[in-house]
């Protein structure tokens, strides 16, 4: 019979004594699964459970991604679309059965949508479609607070009320009940028309005719149907072109608005604050102008009247003007010749001119330029462009406190970095006129500094240029050691250094003045980048379910510990560790294995490594039997996917076979151990238990008294019957106890396993007659009393003895007398001529008689010998607690506590506290304990006499 699935099956098991019905159930693979999402759409985590029949030995999974599992209930996710079958290997005793079960994992939706119109002019009503191919069911989220929308249809319209920038999401699943979300960002636009205006402070006298000139950038070129002004004055016009003039009759100051209509309806407002100021004309208009000499550089005084004005505007007729509510201000002529000062006096816009001034100019005008020195930064080179005449002269006044310098074009060096004013003074040969012109010169040496000479891989690097006026700089030049150029105007920049190694940095600064020519800094070898340089190894091989030992191997920057190592292995393990233990993989696959390092300046390194865990083997060593007699032997079998070799060598037929025949001679575990190609390895043990042969010895044969007991014992197995059963204890172990009545002989029957061969042996019990005794009847006696044993046994007895001896006169006698104080038992025990003892108990009990104890009525304590003490006499009392005697007033005249009875000593002499009392009758209380036990008390009189 060849089961072909999963079903019971009835099976007769025939041997030589029976016939015995079984069921043997298919040894066949089979599994299912369950799936999150329902939908298998990736990624998709499956819990798969075997559901093999037969009790299979062991199970191997392969999911067909690389990964292997053999656990019952593997839970395995995958994250990649497409076909994927999983393969089940159960293992069997008598061979192995394999499965294949394929699906597939789906793909989310390839979401994309489009508009009618991503920019409009609001309220606008948009139009969305949706592109994505497959979609089933699609959620529309339009970002203008508004409650998401789910529909079948690939077209959906939605209103926009509000001018903004919305984003737009879609959440589309597919035929596949798989789901995707996109969103777009700023994809709808809801905006207004820009209005402007071209000519903007508009302002003259009143009347004043205005023209107003707008412009209005409309949305997806919609143009502009009407545009609606709104003077300020009161007045307002439409018109269908974008300039208009209009007339301001009244002087002040005008707010301008003009709404604009699109040929769609889209409509801007904008207002223009003050763009029309009208006044009325300055009266009486006029200005003076006073100055000590016609010189060039003497400052002149221009004086303006007017009447009702609030502001002036000033031509100087030297290429200069001035604008401003200032009447009396002073201006500076630096050109020799004639000039024809202008001035209008305005009141809100409105300009009135006043009559020309014409002044004449005369002497030198200094002025001069400079250029810097580009191999020697600290000199400078001084350009004299003064006009004039032949015979002036000229005086440079450099700011550092050196001498004044006559010359033209002078060469000066300054000693020491700073800004200095530089003065020239130039004069006429007449000496009546002088010109003086200054220029800021600056004279620095360029550097930059970066902080710290030494920084870790992957830091920032703060760059600073200082010794600079940044004033003067055009643009920053870096020419980095990595080989990346920036160019900036930031004085201070930060740069992450990605490569380590040492560097070399060099700075161009370019100026915007040409009279200073460029600097160059460079800095040689001024930057160490350093860090560690993570690394680890793996201990081969690396198998599922097995330790992994990882090995830290990384390299650490010069005379620079690495303080810190963080792992993740990537199977949820971590470890904070240089050398982690071994960590375990549940499955075999790849699993990225990442190492972070720091060291002593917390620099840092990391690496990240696919680390292959190989599949372990299956492998279960079986043994047709668990125990074997002594001297047989057994075929083992190694159920494997891998080859096997067997161990230890003992007894064994062969160590690499699959199934050897082994025949130990004593308890032994064989070994399985199966090995991948990987190097992995599995084992499995059989434990067989070797029976020894019986090695039987028991006790001689013994002699017993009739009545007694013999232990019986044998040794040199595991388990013993005896027989015959006859007045036997223990007969199934090896130290029975027997009491036979009569001679008899005991066989047993020892084994080590009842599958095994057994021994057998016997003992012979000898039986002695017992004598026989009789201690004589219980007997119960008053204490003090004397009791009297008298007892009787067989003519063979040859000796007697009765126990305990307590209180006995002849403990060997057969008659004999105690004289006890305490209830007992006598036994008498008698050994006969065989040797064999006997016994026989009697009981005694005592009683108590409180008539045994005497006080005497009277006592005359004269000192004569005679009656001089009174203390209590008596037998069977084991102790006297108290004796106390009152006088007739109740009062205590003696005590005397714990002795014993007949002791004169202890008795009362007739005194108190030394002294002799007189003649009197005395109460006296006697409390006493029996031999018995039992306590009593006795109450009377005593006559003392004198």
């Amino acid at each position: 019979m060849t089961p072909t699935k999963n079903q019971i099956y009835r099976l007769w098991l025939i041997g030589c004594l029976s016939i015995t019905p079984g069921v043997i159930k298919a040894q066949q693979a089979a599994f299912t699964y369950t799936a999150t999402p329902v939908s298998f759409c990736a990624p998709a985590t499956f819990t798969f459970q075997h559901t093999s029949g037969g009790n299979p030995l062991a199970v191997v999974w392969d999911f067909g991604n690389g990964r292997t599992s053999r656990e019952q209930r593997p839970v395995i996710t995958f994250t990649e679309p497409g076909p994927v079958s999983v393969t089940l290997t159960a293992f069997y005793n008598s061979g192995n059965s394999s499965t294949t079960q394929s699906f597939t994992i789906y793909g989310g939706p390839a979401v994309d949508f489009s508009a009618d119109k991503q920019v409009a002019c609001g309220p606008y009503t948009a139009v969305f479609t949706d592109l994505t191919p497959g979609a089933q069911q699609r959620t529309w989220d339009f970002g203008d607070g508004t409650a998401p929308v789910t529909t079948n249809q690939a077209n959906i319209s939605h209103q926009f009320t509000r001018t903004d920038t919305f984003d737009v999401k879609l959440t589309v699943t597919n035929t596949n009940g798989c789901t995707k979300t996109v969103v777009k960002k700023e994809f709808i636009t809801i905006a207004a028309p820009v209005v402007t205006v071209a000519n903007t402070g508009l302002e003259g006298c009143a009347p004043f005719q205005a023209s107003l000139n707008a412009q209005a950038a409309t949305i997806n070129n919609d143009p502009v149907a009407t545009w609606a002004w709104v003077f300020g004055d009161g007045q307002n016009q439409s018109t269908a072109a974008p300039g208009i003039q209009h007339t301001y009759t009244a002087a002040g100051t005008y707010n301008v608005s003009l709404t604009v209509t699109t040929q769609q309806g889209c409509t801007a407002v904008k207002n223009f604050p003050q763009l029309v100021r009208t006044g009325n004309a300055p009266q009486n208009v006029s200005f003076t102008a006073t100055r000590p000499n016609s010189c060039a550089g003497t400052s002149t005084r221009l004086l303006a009247t007017a009447t009702n004005a609030t502001r002036y505007r000033w031509d100087f007729g030297d290429g200069t003007r001035y604008e401003g509510p200032e009447n009396d201000v002073n201006h500076v002529f630096r050109a020799a010749g004639s000039v024809t000062v202008l001035m209008s006096a305005g009141s809100n816009g409105c300009y009135t001119p006043a009559a020309p001034v014409t002044l004449g100019t005369a002497g030198p005008v200094a002025d001069f330029g400079f250029s810097r020195h580009c191999d020697n930064k600290n000199a400078y080179t001084f350009t004299n462009t003064s006009t004039g005449a032949p015979g002036d002269t000229y005086e440079w006044y450099f700011d550092d406190n050196t001498p004044v310098d006559n010359s033209m074009h002078p060469v000066h060096v300054f000693s020491q970095p700073g800004t200095y004013n530089v003065r020239l003074v130039a004069r006429n040969a007449a000496q009546t006129c002088m010109s003086t012109t200054f220029r800021t010169v600056q004279v620095f040496s360029a550097d930059f500094h970066t902080g710290v000479g030494t920084i870790c891989r992957n830091s920032e690097v703060a760059y600073g240029v200082v010794h600079v006026p940044h004033t003067l700089v055009d643009y920053y030049s870096w020419r980095f050691g990595d080989g990346t150029v920036l160019n900036t105007t930031d004085v201070d920049i930060r740069k992450t250094m990605a490569v380590k190694g040492v560097f070399s940095d060099m700075l161009v600064i370019f100026y915007k003045d040409p009279s200073y020519c460029s600097d160059t800094v460079v800095k040689q070898q001024h930057l160490n980048v350093i860090a560690p340089e993570a690394s680890f190894t793996v201990a081969a091989p690396a198998c599922e379910g097995r330790p992994v030992k990882f090995q830290d191997a990384s390299t650490p920057s010069p005379n620079i510990p690495l303080t810190n190592w963080t792992w993740d292995f990537g199977n949820g393990v971590t470890a904070a560790v240089q050398h982690p233990p071994a960590t375990q993989f549940r499955n075999s696959g790849s699993y990225p294995v990442k190492l972070v390092i720091k060291d002593a300046r917390n620099c840092m390194d990391s690496i990240t490594l696919p680390v292959p865990i190989h599949a372990t083997p299956v492998v279960h060593a079986l043994s047709p039997q668990a125990k074997l007699c002594e001297g047989a032997g057994v075929t083992l079998h190694g159920i494997s996917n891998a080859p096997v070799q067997w161990q230890p060598a003992y007894q064994l037929s062969c160590s690499g076979c699959t199934n050897p025949t082994v025949t130990p001679l004593k308890d032994t575990s064989y070994i399985a151990v199966a090995t991948t190609a990987n190097g992995c390895t599995a084992s499995d043990t059989v434990s067989l238990k070797v029976v020894p042969a019986v090695t039987l010895a028991v006790s001689a044969d013994t002699a017993i008294c009739r009545g007694m007991s013999a232990q019986l014992r044998a040794d040199g197995a595991a388990f013993y019957s005896w027989s015959p059963a006859t007045a036997i204890t223990g007969a199934n172990t090896s130290r029975p106890v027997v009491a036979p009545t009569q001679d008899l002989r005991y066989t047993v029957t020892a084994g080590n396993d009842p599958a095994c061969p057994s021994a057998t042996a016997q003992i012979s019990i000898t039986v002695k007659p017992v004598p026989t005794v009789n201690a004589g009847a219980d007997q119960t006696i008053t204490a003090g009393n004397v009791l009297f044993l008298k007892g009787s046994h067989s003519n063979d007895v040859t000796t007697k003895e009765w126990k305990p001896n307590t209180y006995l006169d002849c403990p060997g006698c057969l008659e004999t007398v105690a004289a006890v104080r305490e209830s007992m038992d006598y036994a008498l025990e008698v050994t006969n001529t065989a040797g064999c003892k006997a016994s026989d108990v009697m009981h005694v009990q005592l009683v108590c008689d409180q008539s045994r104890v005497f006080l005497p009525g009277g006592f005359s304590p004269n000192g004569d010998g005679e009656n001089d003490i009174f203390y209590p006499r008596g037998k069977g009392v084991r102790q006297v607690l108290s004796l106390r005697i009152f006088n007739r007033l109740g009062q205590e005249v003696f005590r005397r506590e714990n002795f014993n009875i007949d002791d004169v000593s202890q008795g009362w002499n007739g005194s108190r506290n030394g002294r002799d009392l007189g003649t009197d009758v005395y109460v006296w209380l006697f409390e006493a304990i029996c031999d018995t036990g039992e306590r009593f008390r006795l109450k009377g009189n005593v006559t003392l006499l004198r």
